[in-house]
């Protein structure tokens, strides 16, 4: 019993705390763990808002590299518009001149078919006609021949060849008019080019000095153009392309018109063959039902985000195309029968294919981006519906999806306007 008492005696001492040191010593660990918890999680809130603040800062920087690089490539594109004109004129100044040297080798040779007639006119018939006042009269040999002809003093059998001189001339004259036209042109084209190509050499500049700063504060970022090179390459594959598929079409209407005249033919000898008393009925044809518009939809998914104003935060202020979202390797087809200018890598696109139609003499272009691999090459001529590669995000792409463009003439990017853009889900 005195054992029993004196067990819970010593138990009553323990938890009733009759040690005031030792309770002071676990309040005073108490305290500081909860100090150390408490500037833990102060120190683990000030890093997440470092890290916040970082990241925001690294999104903005981005953001400023994504809008250059917009501004970039729409000069760049521009440049090379505008060289791809420079070519064009300089090539038509080229048949212009060729053009006058064969008119004014045509006119000489007509002169002097003319000075005979008019030497034989003279000796001939020259007492009617003041060949005094035609000559002195006249400005030049074209005018002396103007002023004949308005007279009436030109035989009625001598009347072609002096109409045809004054064809030629006129012809001459307009040449001329035009190759001044086409100069005074080309003048203005290439300093507008050289204005341009200022404007990128310092955006080049710009966009240099901001990718070296962010480097050395050691920030990561993507940035991916489409080169001045790679844009002229494709306005010169564009041209080829559109030749190519005008050629190809102008082939495959002959040889439809060949079958359609041997089919003619045979059904004809058939005819003529057959019992004169005995008909037959042919069977109603069906033709399959058309696709409700232009163009049809290149790949199945869902419309991630479709034409018109952008924020800019990807690169770009107004979104040229369609974004269809849908799992890799999902099968992408062409959207029109048509000549394929451009296959494989390049710039913000990634993998991409372009081709180049046209549909009732009109020229359209389509775009099919971020693909994951590509089934066509440049030259290659693709129907409607034939697959030419699978949706990925290669490229300036955040997630597998497909982005489609349609350009209404000539591919022309621009990362701020429509540009040539027309809206693809208006043609399905």
């Amino acid at each position: 019993m005195k054992k029993f008492a004196a067990t819970v005696t010593l138990g009553a001492l323990l938890i009733g705390g009759t040690s005031p040191t030792y309770a002071a010593s676990l309040t005073e660990k108490q305290k500081k763990v909860q100090e150390q918890r408490q500037k833990n999680s102060s120190e683990q809130s000030k890093a997440n808002s470092s890290i916040q603040s970082r990241e925001q800062a690294i999104s903005k920087e981005q953001q400023e590299i994504n809008k250059l690089d917009a501004e970039l490539q729409d000069v760049i594109n521009d440049v090379a518009q505008k060289k791809a004109e420079i070519r064009a004129t300089e090539e038509k100044i080229k048949k212009l001149q060729a053009q006058i040297k064969k008119y004014e080798a045509k006119m000489k040779k007509q002169e002097e078919l003319m000075k005979d007639r008019m030497a034989t006119m003279q000796k001939n018939g020259g007492s009617s006609v003041n060949w005094a006042e035609f000559i002195f009269g006249s400005k030049d040999f074209g005018d002396l021949i103007t002023r004949m002809i308005t007279a009436g003093t030109i035989q009625e059998n001598d009347q072609q060849i002096f109409e045809e001189y004054e064809a030629t001339k006129d012809k001459l004259a307009k040449a001329q008019a035009e190759l001044k036209a086409e100069r005074d042109s080309l003048v203005k084209q290439k300093e507008e080019l050289e204005k341009r190509q200022k404007e990128l050499d310092q955006k080049m500049k710009e966009r240099a000095a901001k990718i070296k700063k962010l480097e050395a504060e050691k920030v990561k970022f993507e940035s991916k153009l489409m080169s001045l090179k790679e844009m002229e390459d494709t306005l010169k594959a564009q041209e080829k392309a559109i030749q190519s598929e005008i050629e190809a079409q102008r082939r495959a209407e002959e040889e439809a018109r060949r079958a359609a005249a041997a089919a003619a033919a045979a059904k004809k000898q058939q005819g003529s063959s057959s019992n004169s008393g005995s008909s037959a009925t042919a069977a109603p044809v069906s033709s399959a039902p058309a696709s409700g518009g232009m163009f049809q939809r290149p790949a199945n998914g869902r419309f991630s985000q479709g034409w018109g104003p952008a924020s800019g935060s990807n690169g770009y202020s107004f979104h040229n195309g369609l974004d269809i979202a849908g799992p890799v390797g999902t099968p992408i087809y062409a959207a029109q029968t048509g000549t394929v200018l451009r296959a494989g890598w390049g710039g913000a696109y990634g993998n991409h294919v372009m081709i180049a139609h046209v549909i009732n003499g009109q020229v359209w272009t389509t775009v099919y981006a971020h693909m994951s691999s590509v089934s066509v090459s440049a030259g290659q001529r693709v129907t409607q519906g034939q697959n030419i590669g699978a949706l990925g995000s290669t490229g300036n792409s955040t997630g597998p999806h497909l982005h489609f463009e349609i350009h209404r003439g000539g591919y022309s990017y621009s990362g701020t306007s429509a540009g040539s853009t027309v809206n693809p889900a208006s043609f399905f």
